[in-house]
Order: structure tokens, then C-alpha cells, then sequence
């Protein structure tokens, strides 16, 4: 979340992530943020949880891997530009599994 993200993000900007599997949100309203309960009740994953950074009031820049059929995340991750390699590895991993 940045000062400038008075918008959703641009078409370009969603075109980035080429994964039919992944869910990208921009939440006006944080009401996915407030649904989790903020930061403090992110998910966690039961393989890592690289979260970087203070997550003040909402959840944002934040990556869940979900394995097929499961409501627990195998990763969690934040910043995302801090675990792309880490995500990559886990998508090839519960895609073997």
C-alpha cells in the first residue's frame, strides 16, 4: 500500500503475474485485510512465513500459497518482491505433491 494507490491497479500491472491459479486484489476498503483480523491474524503457512516487514494496521504486498483442497496456506510471504524465488520453489513443490 503506497500514497499513490488511489486506484486499482492498471491492467499491465495485473498482466504480471501470468499464473491462471493466482487471485491478485485491490481492496479499496481493506475488507479483506479486516476480514483476516489485520495483520496480527494473517495466515500462516506451515512451511515458511517470511514476513519481512511491519505490517501496521492492514494486510498488504502478501502472498499465501494454498495446496489444492487445503483452507491452510503452505506459504506465507511479505514483501513479495522479497520471496519470488521462495514462492516459485513452493509452486513447483505442491505441484509434485
Amino acid at each position: 500500500m503506497l500514497p499513490t494507490d488511489w486506484g486499482p491497479p492498471s491492467t499491465g500491472t495485473l498482466a504480471r503475474v501470468h499464473d491462471t491459479r493466482a487471485a491478485q486484489f485491490w481492496d479499496k476498503e481493506h475488507a479483506l485485510s479486516k476480514s483476516l483480523g489485520g495483520p496480527e491474524h494473517a495466515p500462516k503457512g506451515s512451511r515458511a512465513d517470511k514476513i519481512e516487514f511491519h505490517m501496521r494496521r492492514y494486510i498488504w504486498d502478501f502472498v499465501a500459497i494454498y495446496p489444492a483442497g487445503s483452507e491452510t496456506p503452505s506459504f506465507t510471504g511479505a514483501p513479495i518482491i522479497s520471496v519470488v524465488s521462495d514462492v516459485h520453489e513452493e509452486m513447483a513443490r505442491v505441484s509434485r505433491d
